[in-house]
């Protein structure tokens, strides 16, 4: 797909693009499973295949002409974690990455970028502290010594439910 086409699906997309990196950067289960490998030997491909998949799901929404459903978010996130990080989430945060999803990509689709800008700020800061998600540490190290392959309640999307999810996401 060319960007002129990526383009006419939502403005902006490059933000969302980014936006949905930050989020799955903070997500503590998804940071546990690739520092962990839980994914295998491909476990960080597979965390930016999820960012793929994710704005994918955004980008069949826009041609449908449609909202985005959180439900059917949620689940595809679930069958994500479950199929490539052989996780089971027990704590429901899925609702939570849904609702801050579905609220970045309202704002993205606006051309209100401050979300993503906050995002990129605190993942900066963090990083800058040594605090980073060590996912994301590992993925940009050298191969591991034991030969693992490092490389590189909502059912709205309401502002009120997305901010309320936002703020518990910030548990770093």
């Amino acid at each position: 797909m060319n960007s002129t086409s990526q383009q006419k699906l939502h403005p902006n997309k490059e933000a969302f693009i980014e936006g949905v990196d930050h989020v799955l950067a903070r997500w503590t289960a998804l940071g546990l499973a690739v520092e962990h490998s839980w994914g295998g030997r491909r476990t960080e491909e597979k965390r930016e295949d999820m960012v793929d998949e994710i704005v994918n799901y955004f980008d069949d929404v826009v041609k449908k002409n449609k909202a985005p459903e959180p439900l059917d978010l949620q689940e595809m996130i679930l069958d994500i974690v479950e199929e490539d990080f052989n996780i089971s989430l027990e704590d429901e945060s899925e609702r939570e990455v849904a609702a801050v999803l579905c609220k970045l990509f309202a704002e993205c689709k606006a051309g209100n970028f401050v979300t993503v800008d906050r995002l990129a700020a605190e993942r900066d800061l963090r990083e800058a502290q040594g605090l980073g998600n060590p996912a994301v540490k590992m993925s940009q190290a050298a191969p591991r010594p034991d030969g693992a392959d490092m490389s590189d309640d909502s059912d709205s999307c309401s502002e009120s439910d997305s901010e309320d999810s936002d703020a518990d996401m910030e548990e770093d």
